[in-house]
C-alpha cells in the first residue's frame, strides 16, 4: 500500500518493512566536520565487481549487471561474465546496502580476531548496535531500514565466470550464489518452527571462504557518508580497491578508460567526450575536496587520477600496520589489540585526523581551514610541515 505526502505529515505510519523506502529516509546526524575516520573490512569482490545502484529509483526499475566478455589466456578464448539481478518486487541493492554489507563484514573480522575463524553463521549483534555502527539514529524507523537492506542483500543473486576472485588472484568459476544467503531475526519463526533469539546472517560458500583467508582491503565508511553524490560514493569503493592494486604493483597513479568505469558503476555511457567529463567532474572534485584523491586529468576518453593523503594515510597505513600485527599475532600466539578495529577513536586519532585532512588541502593548492587546526591544537605552521613531510616520504 502507497501513502501520500499528506498521510506522511499528519499520522504516524507504521514501520512494516515493506513500505519503507530504501534510500530517501537516511538521516545522517549532522557533525563538525572533520569526522573521525570509520575503517571496516571489505571483501575485496564487494568493492571491485559492479554490485550496488545508484539510487532508490534505480533499484526499483534495473533488471541488475550484466557484464560478459572474451579473453584470451595460454592462446585459448576463455568467456569472463559477471551478472547480478535482483528478486522481482524486492529491487537492486543501493550505496546503503553497501554500508550495510560493509558493516557486517566488519563484524566478520572481528569474529576472526576474537577466534580465530569467520563463522559461516554469524551473529551480528542488535538492530540498535548496527545502526550506531551505520551512524544512524536508534530508532524503529531506522531498525526496519538496516533490516530491510539486510533483506535486500539476501535476495540479490550474483553469477560469475572467472569474475569472481579469491585470495591467489584466480577468476573463479561460480555457477550463482549471494553475498549473503539467508539472514534470521530476533522473535521471528527460524527453519525448525522456534523463535529465533539472536540477529544472524549465513555467508555464500566463496564469500565465507574470502572472509576466511583474509581476501578484504579496508575503506573508511565516514568518507563514504561525506561524499554528496552516489556516483561519488561507488567511484570511492572503485577507487579503493584501484589504488591498492596500483601501490602494490609500484605505481604511482591509475588509469581508467571511461567505458570500463561507466561499466563497473551502472551509469549511463555517453558517446561524446565533453558529457562524459561534465558527468564526472562532480564525483571527481569531491573526491579531490575531501582529499581522497590529490588530481584527475583527462587524456582522451582515459582518466589519470593520483590518490591524495587520505588514501595513503586514512586507508593503505593503517592496512599495513593491521597486517603487521595480526603476522605478530600468528606468530606469537598471543592476542593483539589493533587500532584499527576499535569502535572509539581517541582524541589523538582525531587530531591527527585533521592535521592530514588540512595538510592535504596545502598540497592540491588549496587554503587549509585555520579554524579546524586551531580546534584540534594545530597551526597553519603545523600543517605545512606535514604537507612537507608527506611530499619527502613519497
Amino acid at each position: 500500500m502507497g501513502y501520500t505526502e499528506k498521510d506522511r505529515k499528519t499520522k504516524r505510519l507504521d514501520l512494516r518493512t515493506e513500505d519503507i523506502p530504501i534510500f530517501e529516509l537516511v538521516v545522517t546526524p549532522e557533525v563538525q566536520e572533520p569526522q573521525l575516520p570509520q575503517l571496516v573490512w571489505a571483501e575485496v569482490n564487494a568493492l571491485a565487481l559492479p554490485f550496488a545502484v545508484l539510487n532508490e529509483s534505480e533499484a526499483r526499475k534495473s533488471t541488475g549487471h550484466e557484464i560478459s566478455k572474451i579473453n584470451v589466456r595460454d592462446g585459448r578464448a576463455v568467456r569472463w561474465c559477471w551478472k547480478v539481478w535482483p528478486e522481482p518486487g524486492v529491487g537492486m541493492p543501493t550505496m546503503l546496502s553497501l554500508q550495510v554489507l560493509f558493516v557486517i563484514m566488519q563484524i566478520a573480522a572481528e569474529k576472526k580476531q576474537q577466534i580465530g575463524h569467520v563463522p559461516q553463521t554469524l551473529e551480528i549483534g542488535s538492530l540498535n548496535e548496527l545502526c550506531r555502527r551505520l551512524s544512524f539514529p536508534e530508532d524503529g524507523r531506522h531498525r526496519a531500514l538496516v533490516k530491510q537492506h539486510i533483506k535486500i542483500l539476501v535476495s540479490t543473486q550474483c553469477k560469475s565466470e572467472g569474475a569472481f576472485k579469491n585470495k591467489q588472484r584466480d577468476g573463479l568459476f561460480i555457477n550463482t550464489f549471494k553475498y549473503i544467503r539467508a539472514a534470521g531475526f530476533v522473535g521471528e519463526p527460524g527453519y525448525d518452527g522456534t523463535r529465533i533469539e539472536r540477529n544472524y546472517v549465513v555467508f555464500d560458500d566463496p564469500v565465507w571462504a574470502n572472509l576466511n583467508t583474509q581476501y578484504i582491503k579496508q575503506i573508511d565508511l565516514t568518507l563514504m557518508r561525506q561524499l554528496r553524490s552516489p556516483i561519488a560514493q561507488l567511484l570511492y569503493t572503485k577507487l579503493s580497491h584501484l589504488f591498492h592494486e596500483s601501490q602494490e604493483q609500484g605505481n604511482a597513479c591509475v588509469e581508467i578508460e571511461y567505458e570500463w568505469l561507466a561499466e563497473r558503476l551502472g551509469f549511463k555511457k555517453y558517446e561524446q567526450l565533453f558529457r562524459a567529463k561534465s558527468q564526472l567532474k562532480q564525483p571527481l572534485s569531491e573526491l579531490k575536496e575531501q582529499c581522497y584523491i590529490a588530481s584527475f586529468e583527462w587524456s582522451d576518453w582515459q582518466i589519470r587520477i593520483t590518490p591524495g593523503v587520505r588514501y595513503t594515510f586514512g586507508e593503505d597505513q593503517p592496512r599495513k600496520e593491521q597486517f603487521r600485527a595480526i603476522e605478530s599475532k600468528n606468530q606469537n600466539r598471543q592476542p593483539v589489540t589493533s587500532k584499527s578495529n576499535q569502535q572509539v577513536q581517541t582524541s589523538d586519532d582525531h587530531k591527527q585526523t585533521v592535521l592530514l585532512i588540512q595538510a592535504g588541502r596545502l598540497m592540491i593548492g588549496q587554503t587549509p581551514d585555520q579554524n579546524k587546526l586551531s580546534k584540534a591544537g594545530w597551526t597553519i605552521e603545523d600543517a605545512q610541515a606535514k604537507a612537507e613531510e608527506i611530499k619527502q616520504a613519497r
